[in-house]
């Protein structure tokens, strides 16, 4: 007779308690807030000198790239380029926030270095003669703009020029190829990815920004791309092809001497590491174990990988901070079939602890189905549900804060599917107090 009960007993809760609300005091991190959402692709966000603006590159309906701003907080994008039968992409600000570098590629089959007001305007050419130019970088006093350029024999070299335009200055020269200059945060230096031979290897070299002797920083056998300098101007961090033969993390002191590797587990490729302005973390995009490409942030020391985004969308891409260092921009491949433009709190997991909330989420209300473990669940009018907007989302996290799916909150009614395993949970909607959930079956 007992038997019989608890049998019972543990059918009645599969059946009819699919989920149960916990209360939970503190605030959950890692939402992914869209900043685009329109039927065009846009890429290589970065962020505006205080933080107010990000400009990209996004391919309208003049069926060419064309550099758009949005406000970080999200709003109106706002054109800035605008002339047909050109491309125009990799944007980088000035220091002062005043301008906007980029390539140009034109019909003549060209890529010319140009910038523009931050407003949008006059294109103004600072390259034009017949060689292509590639990722212009503002100098940290806006004064100069260093790039990599192909040179009359074929090979890339590092070359600089005026802000204010005039004669192209090369720092590098010799049948070597140079690319991907950025300079040091005083202005001195530039350090740069160099085609080494007769290794056939990518290595790391700096020279000084005034040109002169150029120093090797890495010299194995190996590919090293992507430097970055951090922001005390003491190390180097870059993606290099180790032995495993997948991109990791790695940095070296800008004096050169032992590479030092911040990522080790596992055969995932890791790319497009960006220091935090603070220099204690660095950020980056990783094909992970779920098949999908992801951001990371790793500790400036090395140590345990963070994940900072986690659905089922195939890519993330090209992740820059904030100038705060709160927030993490980067383009996504998401539910609209194009590429769109997200940030991402730079800080993850759930934090136990007092936070700001307007009132208990108690208008969620759940309803489980006996018969498939399709749960119904419906949103109270004390939510402001709207069709025509999407900032207040429902998101749903694991113990990790890991989040396991979002979705604007433009309905009363949502199914949600039996696509997430039995385990905890935290239902969150901005501004109001989260729920814990036990999901049983």
């Amino acid at each position: 007779m007992r038997k019989g009960i608890l049998f019972w007993s543990v059918i009645t809760v599969l059946m009819l308690g699919f989920f149960l609300y916990l209360p939970f005091v503190g605030q959950v991190w890692a939402q992914e807030i869209p900043l685009t959402s329109d039927s065009y692709d846009h890429w290589s966000p970065q962020w505006s000198p205080d933080g107010n603006w990000i400009v990209y590159e996004k391919r309208d309906m003049t069926t060419h790239l064309q550099l758009y701003k949005i406000p970080s907080s999200g709003g109106t994008q706002i054109v800035l380029t605008s002339d047909s039968y050109y491309d125009h992409y990799l944007p980088q600000w000035s220091p002062d926030g005043n301008w906007i570098v980029y390539n140009k590629w034109g019909y003549d089959g060209y890529r010319q270095i140009y910038k523009v007001s931050s407003s949008g305007g006059t294109q103004i050419a600072m390259t034009s003669d017949s060689i292509d130019h590639y990722c212009p970088q503002w100098s940290p006093d806006g004064n100069w703009i260093v790039y990599d350029k192909r040179d009359v024999i074929g090979y890339q070299q590092i070359y600089k020029v005026s802000s204010s335009g005039g004669a192209e200055i090369p720092l590098t020269s010799g049948n070597y190829d140079n690319c991907l200059p950025q300079w040091s945060p005083d202005g001195n230096w530039i350090v740069y990815s160099k085609y080494v031979y007769p290794t056939h290897y990518y290595q790391i070299y700096k020279v000084q920004s005034s040109g002169g002797t150029e120093t090797a920083l890495t010299s194995d056998g190996f590919n090293h791309i992507c430097p970055q300098w951090s922001p005390d101007g003491n190390w180097i961090v870059y993606m290099k092809e180790d032995a495993t033969g997948y991109y990791k993390i790695y940095k070296v002191s800008t004096a050169g001497g032992t590479e030092i590797p911040l990522t080790t587990e596992g055969y995932c490729i890791r790319e497009s590491p960006q220091w935090s302005p603070d220099g204690n973390w660095i950020v980056y995009h990783k094909y992970d174990e779920t098949d999908n490409y992801q951001i990371y942030k790793v500790s400036s020391s090395g140590g345990t990988e963070i994940l900072l985004t986690s659905d089922n969308y195939h890519n993330h891409y090209r992740p820059q901070w904030s100038p705060d260092g709160n927030w993490i921009v980067y383009q996504k491949w998401d539910a609209t079939d194009y590429w769109q433009i997200y940030k991402v709190s730079s800080g993850v997991g759930v934090e136990e602890g007092e936070a700001v909330i307007r009132q208990d989420a108690t208008g969620i209300c759940v309803y489980p189905n006996p018969f498939t473990t399709v749960v119904s669940i419906n949103f109270s009018n004390q939510f402001p549900v709207s069709s025509e907007k999407t900032n207040n989302r429902l998101c749903v996290y694991d113990l990790s804060g890991k989040i396991v799916m979002s979705f604007p909150i433009t309905n009363n009614h949502y199914l949600l599917t039996p696509n997430i395993s039995p385990g905890i949970y935290f239902f969150n909607i901005e501004g109001y107090k989260p729920l814990k959930v036990i999901k049983m079956r």
